[in-house]
Formats: structure tokens, C-alpha cells, sequence
């Protein structure tokens, strides 16, 4: 070791504070680093368990595939697995307790695996003899299979009598009192499992589902197959896996020339979390808002770094001008500083690993039940460190190391012995430069100009500070508005479905189907309630009476109108009067004789991977809608609002759909204008939430079952639900997480930038005090410097965290267009902010001034 660097090694023992404060520093970045990239690649990895135990691994599937050319897609080479799936078709439930769901609807499979179907009880049936049912079934069709019993199954197809013509019933149509079915085939199974298939639940709405098994002897040709396959290395094929299965598919007279009509489906959702997908400017997204993150951290800890570099270069002038002076070249000035940042990183970078990983593995470790939980999943939330993320953190570390030592290496190589004694370089003392107003001293006195004074003569250490102080500013408002709008996002393209279980009824006697709703919303095993009644009308609007949202994405008719369709919905008195007080609508609009509702003006459009906030209708308050429905009647819009009413998706696909609430008397009133075909147009729904939905669709069923001549069908999509609001919940876990991490660093850099600059200047305040500066006063004078600091950091820091926003928001508008929205509370924390940490260190400061000894402090040129 040369004698240049055994003097920076005992210069940074000396100065111990300061050197640990730096280390410190380094510390936190390195593991802010680590735990972001442990976080993503830990979080990535419990999304792809999640979307494989949701849906299966299958990647690609392939659809209407002859019998004969099976062969032709499972021999291909770079398929690892495959299932091939028959459809078996519907099975007749002649005991079931669900009179919506009579049925079971039963497919075939070669290899359940992969399509995500996974025993609770049993094991899956191996051949076309054996049967597994679904969980689901056992709960609430109140029928007592057991595993091991043999049943006999009439199939057969389902059909309705529609204005004299026989129309068949397939997977989507609900079950309807009326229909027929025709037995077409008896068959007799053994129970195998119990299912679950979370995935699979609602392929058919008027049945239970139920597996069976398939050997691939068996197949036969002409017969419709699906053939989901899973490819060897899909992660290295990419994006290529869709060109690789369009290769597969033209060479398959099933699908070949169909491959642009649907004949091909993709498991989106797990390519996606491996970063697959053939929509390239969704992932341009994606990539931007990576880039986003990894620049926030990286500025981060380069600010913290630099700053820790820069504000102690002048209390090391002295001894590198005494380097110079004995013939110290300015490499080896330079290479001094880099030497003592390669001190500082052997140090800090292998603790910051280790203290990173542990950190979020702890926080991983606490979360995991509650993950558990939520995600419904056996496997532990695990911390998954990836080879990489290490090499790339310890990259980023040594790269945010030497930038940050750059320029005060670089300074350091110019100072020159007479610089060093005339400390020029850090105090300049220029008449205009320290000149300060006359209002300063009037306004705050004496201290609070001394104190500008001397921010003003020290510019170094006083850019250094508000450097770092506006770039905390910036570093939390860029990372709170990119949770704010990465928060949006995520919930338009993956909100919640607002219910777990809905029942829908309709028939023509209104009476009935009301009795009906009325006695569901008695239920007891529901946490929320929700009635409904839903009639649809005919708008033809104008150009005027449309938005340029509307215009521009549809179409004049020939008498030069826009065909829209309003939905004029009902909610029940309860859910009325709460939506409107979370809407802040006054009731009192809607008085009066006249049939009055409230426009939802505003609506999520998801087009492709894209979601737009658009409004609709340029209508004003107290304007009147014709109904086409009804023969003169009309709705007063008695409010608008973009406020969703409880029963509203998130998203529409629709553009043409509008949506008006009204109460249930304005509804009443609606349909006594009308003729008595009226009734048979009005869907009625009863939407629930619920924590236990099996006892609740038993509690339901009984009900139902009282009503035959109304026609009924219900949906749980708890475990849909519930896997969409377990992802928001983890997406904003994580985004909060996020804030708080980078909150941290900035609270590390404002607290190691004013810490250190108050103890390198501990020579100034002694001297202060030596010619008769009062402690008082010298309080004064620090707090206002300190005031001084904030308001300049903030004058700089705001409006360019402001840029910043925007930026973020650009990028992110790319798919996700909503309104720019600034966070005005997180501004005012970041103000607060500010000015508590900076009195906070320099309230630590003169504490530990008044333990200084002014000689001692004098004589002292250690920290």
C-alpha cells in the first residue's frame, strides 16, 4: 500500500463519524438495491405459482383440433407436455339441490396437470371410466357422492323452444325452465377426486364441472380436440412463442388458415408474468416503468453517495494541499479519493447485500400467511434471489461508487497547496455574492442574516445541501406519483369484480321475480347486499349531444345519429341512498314528479391492452333523455357524476353503453308507463359479497327453488374475485413499500448531508462563539439556515418533481390514459418533511455542539 493511501486510511479512521455516516449511507443504498430486486424477482415468482395454480402451465392451446392430427402438434419437438381435452358435453343431475345448476358438465383430459386441475381428496381419473368432481359440486348441489362411488350419467343436449323453433343451449346460456333435454347416451363412472379448478369453474353457467380421463389411443377422427401444450423452454423462446405455435398450427388441418380467428389461445396471464407478450407497446410500458424505478434508486443512492464525497472534500483540502506541497502527483490525489470510495464499498456493498436480503427475507417471512392466505396457495411466500440481481446490484453499487467520487476525485486533483491554505475553493468571500437584503435583518435579525451570510460564502457545502435536499424532494414525490399512477393502472385493467356471488332473475311476473329478490336480500351468510333491476333502451344522439371520446370511436347511422343503448338500473333504497352520499349528490335533486336519474358520465374504455377514462355524453344537468322503450317518456338527468355505482365493472368494452341510476320508486314509475311486455325486458340481479360462499349459495338455493316459474341463474366468482383483489392488495403492498424505502434514503441523505456539514463546520461555530456569539443566538442563526435550506430546496425540488411527474404519468398513459392528477398530500408531506428532518439534525447538532470544548474545537481539525 503506497503512502497516499495509508494517509486516506488513517484520515478515515480519525474522522470516524463521518466515515461511518458514509458507510451508512452506502449501506442502505446497497440494500435498497437488493431488496427492490428481491422484491421483484420474489414477487414475479409468487404471480407465476399463482397464475399456474389458477390456470395451469399450459402456454398455448390449440383449439378444434381434428382427431387425426392430434399427433402432429404432441410429436412436435419443442413441446415438453400436452393435454389434449374432448369435450364429453352435458350430463343430467337428476337429484340436485341447485335448480339453476341441474347439470354436469364433463370434459375429458389426458393430462390434468397441466391445465391447473389439482386433487383435494382422491387422485385424478385416469382413463374414460373414472370421474373427479369439482369442490363446488360436493358444497351446494346437495348431492352425497362420495370418492369410490359408481354413478351412471344420462348425456345428452339441451334445448329451448324459441317462437316455434328448437334452439340448442351451449356452455353460455343459463339454465331456463322451459328447456328440454334430450338424452343421447348413458355412461357409468367410478369417483376418482375431489377437484379444484378455479379456472375451470364457470365454463359452463348451467352446470357443474366435473373431469374425466382420456387416453390418446382413443381418440377419434373428425372429433373437435384441444390440445393445450406446454413448451420445453417457453422463457427462451420469448415472443417467439407465438410465431413457433402459428408455425404449429398451419401445418394442423384443424386450425391451419384459422389461426387469426381465435383458433389459438394463449395463457396471457402467466406469459405475461414472465415478461411475454405480443403486444409490444404494453411492454414498452412495462419496461418503461421499470426504468422509472431503477432510475429513482440509482439517483437515490448516487445523491447520497456524492454528497457524502463532496461535503468533506474541504475538510480534506487541507491534507491533500499538504499531499501536493511534499509532491503528490494528481493521479495520486485522484486515486486518493477513489481509494477510500473502494474502502468504503469492500465494506459497505457485502453488508448492504447481507442486510438487504435479510431485511425483506424477514419481511417476506412475516407476510407469507397472510399471502398464504390470500393467494389460496400451499407453498410459503418465498425470497427468491436471483444470480443475477446480485451481480447486477453489486455492478450498480461499484458503478454509483465511482460516479459519485468522480467529481470530487476530480477536485481533489486540482488543489493545489496555496488553494488548500486559502480554503478559496470551498469559501469564496465576493461583496456581491454574501450581500444580503435589508429586509433579512429587519424581518428575523442579526442571526437569521448571519446565517444567510454564510450559506452564501460557503457555496459548496451550501449547493452540496440543497443538492440533496432537492433531489429527497424529488426522489419521494417521483416515487409516491409513480405508486399514485401505477395504482391507477393496476386498477383499471385489474380491478375486483364488485361481487363474489350474483343471482339474476327474471319473468314476467315482475311481483314474482320481486318477491324473489326480496327475500334473497334476507339472507344471513352475506357481508353486502346489492338489488338491482336492469332495462335497457335505444339512445339516438346527435353530434352535439356526444363527446369527441364518443365521436371519434364510433359510427353515424344513416340519419346521421349515434345508436347508443342506455342502462337504466335500480338500486335498492339502502344502496341508493349510500351511493349517493359517497357520490356527494344532495337527494333533494332527485324530487319531483318526473322520472329523474344520475348520469355515470364517466367510464374506463379497455381497448385491446389499453384503458382510456372517457366521458360520454355532453348532457347537462336538468336535460331531458327520450326513451324509445316507452312512448313518450323521458329521464330528467337530475346529476352527473363519474362516481362507479356499486354493481359497475371497472371497465366497459362497450363504448356505446350509458348508464343511468335511478331509485326504485323512478323505476316503478318507468314501468307503469309501459305496455306489460315490459316486464319480461327488466332483469333484476341480487349481488353479494361473502366470506363463505358455499353456505351462502345453500342458504340461496332453498329460496330459488320457490320460484320455479321465475327464471333464475346464479354466478360465484369468489375465487376470480378474490385472486384479482389478493393481486391488488400484494400490487399496493408493494408500490407503499416502494415510497416508504425510498422515503427512507432521502431521510438518510437530508440526515447525513446536514449532520456532516454541522460537524465539519464545529471550528466555525467555536469561533463564532470565541467572539461572543451567544447559544441563543446561535441557535437562531442555525434554524433559520435551516429554514434557508428548505425553502431554497423546495423553490428548485417541486417544480421539477412536477417535470418528473409528468414524465412518469406519459409513460404510463401509453396504455393507461386517465387524467394527470397531482399529489398534492404527498407535496405537503414532502414539505413537512423537509423542514422536520433538517431541524431535527440541526437540533442534534448544537446538542452535541454544546459538549464541545471552543479550544479543543479550535485546535481540532478532525471530526
Amino acid at each position: 500500500m503506497n503512502i497516499v493511501n495509508q494517509l486516506t486510511l488513517r484520515y478515515m479512521k480519525q474522522n470516524k463519524s463521518r466515515t461511518l455516516v458514509t458507510i451508512i449511507g452506502v449501506i442502505i443504498s446497497v440494500a435498497m438495491l437488493t431488496a427492490v430486486f428481491s422484491i421483484s424477482s420474489s414477487f414475479m415468482d409468487m404471480m407465476q405459482r399463482n397464475a399456474i395454480a389458477y390456470s395451469g402451465k399450459w402456454q398455448a392451446a390449440f383449439l378444434d383440433v381434428a382427431g387425426e392430427d392430434v399427433a402432429l402438434i404432441t410429436n412436435t419437438e419443442a413441446i415438453e407436455r400436452y393435454d389434449i381435452d374432448q369435450e364429453l358435453g352435458f350430463a343430467r343431475l337428476s337429484n340436485s339441490a341447485n335448480r339453476v345448476k341441474p347439470y354436469l358438465y364433463i370434459t375429458g383430459h389426458s393430462d390434468h396437470d397441466v391445465i391447473g386441475v389439482s386433487p383435494i381428496e382422491g387422485r385424478l381419473p385416469k382413463n374414460e371410466n373414472e370421474l373427479a368432481l369439482s369442490s363446488q359440486f360436493l358444497q351446494t348441489a346437495g348431492v352425497s357422492w362420495k370418492v369410490g362411488d359408481v354413478v351412471t350419467l344420462d348425456f345428452g343436449k339441451r334445448s329451448l323452444d324459441i317462437d316455434g323453433k328448437r334452439e340448442m343451449l351451449g356452455n353460455d346460456e343459463a339454465y331456463e325452465s322451459k328447456e328440454v333435454f334430450t338424452p343421447t347416451k348413458t355412461k357409468t363412472y367410478t369417483i376418482t377426486g375431489i377437484v379444484q379448478a378455479p379456472a375451470r369453474e364457470q365454463d359452463a353457467l348451467a352446470a357443474y364441472r366435473a373431469f374425466s380421463g382420456l387416453s390418446e389411443g382413443a381418440l377419434e377422427e373428425g372429433v373437435p380436440y384441444t390440445v393445450s401444450v406446454e413448451y420445453k423452454d417457453f422463457k427462451g423462446l420469448g415472443n417467439n412463442i407465438y410465431e413457433t405455435s402459428d408455425t404449429i398450427a398451419s401445418k394442423v388441418s384443424g386450425v391451419k388458415n384459422q389461426v387469426n380467428e381465435d383458433k389459438i389461445k394463449y395463457n396471457r396471464d402467466l406469459l405475461l408474468y414472465f415478461g411475454i407478450s405480443n403486444d409490444s407497446r404494453f411492454l414498452n410500458t412495462m419496461y418503461l416503468a421499470v426504468f422509472t424505478v431503477g432510475s429513482i434508486i440509482l439517483i437515490g443512492s448516487f445523491s447520497l453517495i456524492y454528497n457524502a464525497f463532496s461535503i468533506s472534500l474541504s475538510e480534506r483540502s487541507r491534507t491533500l494541499g499538504m499531499l501536493s506541497s511534499v509532491g503528490a502527483t494528481k493521479q495520486q490525489k485522484r486515486a486518493s479519493v477513489f481509494f477510500e470510495a473502494a474502502v468504503i464499498g469492500v465494506i459497505a456493498i457485502p453488508a448492504g447485500l447481507f442486510f438487504g436480503s435479510i431485511g425483506i427475507g424477514v419481511t417476506l417471512h412475516l407476510l407469507s400467511p397472510f399471502i398464504q392466505k390470500m393467494f389460496v396457495v400451499s407453498e410459503p411466500m418465498r425470497l427468491v434471489i436471483e444470480p443475477y440481481s446480485i451481480i447486477a446490484v453489486i455492478l450498480f453499487s461499484i458503478l454509483t461508487l465511482l460516479i459519485s467520487a468522480w467529481l470530487p476525485a476530480v477536485r481533489a486533483s486540482r488543489i493545489t497547496p496555496i488553494t488548500a491554505i486559502r480554503q478559496t475553493k470551498d469559501i469564496e468571500i465576493k461583496g456581491k455574492d454574501v450581500r444580503t437584503s435589508k429586509m433579512t435583518r429587519k424581518l428575523f435579525g442579526f442571526e437569521a442574516e448571519l446565517g444567510l451570510k454564510n450559506l452564501k460564502r460557503n457555496k459548496h457545502h451550501y449547493r452540496s445541501t440543497v443538492f440533496s435536499l432537492a433531489i429527497s424532494v424529488i426522489l419521494y414525490l417521483a416515487a409516491s406519483s409513480f405508486s399514485l399512477y401505477m395504482d391507477k393502472s393496476y386498477n383499471m385493467a385489474q380491478a375486483p369484480l364488485p361481487y363474489d356471488l350474483s343471482v339474476y332473475a327474471r319473468g314476467a311476473d315482475l311481483e314474482r321475480v320481486r318477491s324473489l329478490t326480496n327475500e334473497l336480500m334476507s339472507v344471513q351468510n352475506a357481508i353486502t347486499k346489492v338489488k338491482t333491476q336492469l332495462l335497457y333502451n335505444d339512445l339516438y344522439l346527435s353530434e352535439n349531444e356526444v363527446t369527441t371520446d364518443i365521436s371519434s370511436r364510433h359510427t353515424l347511422n344513416p340519419d346521421g345519429k349515434y345508436n347508443m343503448s342506455a342502462k337504466i338500473v335500480s338500486l335498492d333504497e339502502a344502496s341508493f341512498a349510500a351511493y349517493l352520499q359517497s357520490a356527494g349528490i344532495d337527494a333533494k335533486k332527485l324530487e319531483g314528479d318526473e322520472i329523474s336519474a344520475i348520469l355515470v358520465n364517466q367510464i374506463t374504455l379497455k381497448e385491446k391492452h389499453n384503458f382510456t377514462d372517457i366521458t360520454q355524453l355532453t348532457a347537462q344537468e336538468g336535460s331531458e333523455i327520450p326513451l324509445t322503450l316507452i312512448e313518450g317518456a323521458k329521464v330528467r338527468i337530475a346529476s352527473i357524476t363519474d362516481k362507479r355505482p356499486p354493481f359497475m365493472l371497472r371497465y366497459e368494452e362497450d363504448v356505446s353503453s350509458v348508464t343511468f341510476v335511478v331509485s326504485e320508486q323512478d323505476f316503478d314509475k318507468l314501468r307503469e308507463l309501459g305496455n306489460d311486455m315490459l316486464s319480461e325486458q327488466i332483469f333484476s340481479e341480487v349481488q353479494f359479497t361473502t366470506e363463505q360462499s358455499a353456505a351462502l349459495e345453500n342458504e340461496i338455493n332453498p329460496i330459488i327453488n320457490k320460484y320455479p316459474d321465475v327464471h333464475v341463474y346464479t354466478t360465484n366468482l369468489i375465487e376470480e374475485r378474490q385472486d384479482a383483489m389478493n393481486r391488488a392488495t400484494v400490487i399496493s403492498v408493494f408500490l407503499y413499500g416502494f415510497v416508504v424505502l425510498i422515503g427512507l434514503i432521502c431521510m438518510a441523505n437530508i440526515i447525513n448531508t446536514i449532520s456532516t456539514g454541522m460537524a465539519l463546520r464545529k471550528r466555525e461555530f467555536a469561533m463564532l462563539a470565541s467572539v461572543g456569539m451567544t447559544p441563543k443566538g446561535m441557535k437562531k442563526m442555525l434554524r433559520f439556515e435551516g429554514f434557508f435550506y428548505g425553502m431554497k430546496s423546495l423553490i428548485y425540488g417541486l417544480p421539477i418533481s412536477l417535470c418528473v411527474m409528468f414524465f412518469i404519468y406519459m409513460s404510463l398513459s401509453r396504455n393507461f390514459a386517465f387524467a394527470f392528477t397531482v399529489p398534492w398530500a404527498d407535496i405537503i408531506i414532502a414539505g413537512i418533511g423537509v423542514f422536520f428532518i433538517v431541524g431535527t439534525s440541526i437540533l442534534y447538532a448544537t446538542r452535541k455542539h454544546k459538549e464541545q470544548n471552543i479550544v479543543e474545537s479550535l485546535k481540532n481539525e478532525n471530526i
